[in-house]
């Protein structure tokens, strides 16, 4: 196995970790000594759990802090190319004889953790679009569904259900290949992966307590590493799904509902009080924090490609130099010249 990289997909192999495509996930992350498979579903404490699986397999955070793309906060560079992961595999990058290993019953930890759709998608939407994340605002900034900057909570609440009216990852060409937004069957893929057990958010202390199990009977326990992370500036409040939001957020994720929807009750959903100007007054901040970290980030990148053109150009140079004089000389004369020279 190359132990490298992350993201969806499964291999043709006669085991309990393949896909209707037959392809393995590349959205897992595999700890060979640890005999620990985790499926990320973004948007689901992923960050946490991705620095978990990081502090677990031994990798450097020095790997990911050094990552230049438009991330708020050093914790949010473990989701940079995966590339940056040295010890944490993915299913995607084993031998197909090496997946077909994988399974609870041969003594691994396979697991996921999926949320509620209405948080999950509020969620979403405040660090992706309200927030104006540097892509996304980049991408879908023109879009009639983009959302302002407010000025009060109503200025929040209205976009917010334009959007959920809109539901542009549902039918937007690029939005619909984004995983922030796709249902969590898709990322967790109940029916085609042997799960020691898929948790869910609402429940995490049962999951952390069946990891500790699990590294205990290999004599591998110890502290995990569990930054909290990717802090949106709104709590979700009734207001947010007032009138008919949660019920079109439950049209729109049916298969979600469909297949966990027993462990998810509306009324249980944790909702804070109405919010306060000083959290108002954040969304613009990040905001604006946001529009700064993406200037640098693409003059990074502009940065970067000139450096690359400059070193073609350097590499050419130096070939021409190496060439013999009269070669070098000929070689700047027309071509009908170059002909009768015989060169």
């Amino acid at each position: 196995m190359r132990e490298a990289d992350h993201g969806p997909v499964l291999l043709d192999v006669p085991c309990g970790l393949v896909t209707d495509g037959g392809l393995p996930p590349s959205n897992s992350f595999v700890l060979l000594r640890h005999k620990m498979v985790y499926i990320s579903v973004t948007k689901v404490a992923c960050t946490s759990l991705r620095w978990m699986m990081a502090r677990l397999g031994g990798e450097d955070p020095e790997r990911f802090y050094n990552g230049t793309g438009p991330h708020l906060t050093r914790l949010m560079t473990v989701h940079g190319h995966r590339s940056k992961w040295s010890h944490v595999g993915r299913l995607s990058d084993m031998d197909p004889a090496e997946v077909a290993q994988i399974s609870p019953a041969n003594g691994w930890f396979v697991f996921a953790v999926v949320r509620d759709p209405w948080s999950r998608l509020w969620s979403a939407w405040q660090s992706k679009f309200l927030v104006r994340q540097p892509t996304f605002a980049m991408r879908y900034g023109d879009e009639p569904w983009f959302p302002r900057i407010p000025r009060n909570p109503d200025d929040v609440v209205e976009d917010f259900r334009a959007f959920v009216q809109a539901h542009p990852w549902t039918d937007h060409p690029d939005l619909m290949r984004d995983s922030h937004f796709r249902p969590q069957v898709r990322a967790v893929r109940p029916d085609g992966l042997d799960y020691s057990r898929v948790h869910d958010l609402a429940a995490l202390p049962e999951l952390f307590s069946d990891i500790h199990a699990h590294l205990d009977s290999l004599g591998l326990d110890q502290d995990l590493y569990l930054p909290r992370a990717n802090e949106t500036p709104l709590a979700l409040t009734d207001a947010v799904l007032a009138g008919d939001v949660a019920e079109r957020v439950e049209e729109l994720y049916e298969a979600d509902f469909a297949r966990f929807g027993d462990r998810w009750d509306r009324s249980a959903v944790k909702v804070s009080a109405a919010w306060s100007d000083d959290a108002i007054r954040a969304v613009g901040f990040h905001a604006a924090v946001f529009e700064r970290i993406g200037d640098m980030s693409r003059e990074n990148e502009r940065l970067r490609l000139e450096l690359r053109r400059t070193r073609r150009r350097l590499r050419a140079a130096e070939v021409a130099e190496s060439r013999p004089p009269l070669r070098r000389a000929l070689s700047g004369l027309p071509a009908r010249v170059r002909r009768v020279t015989g060169r």
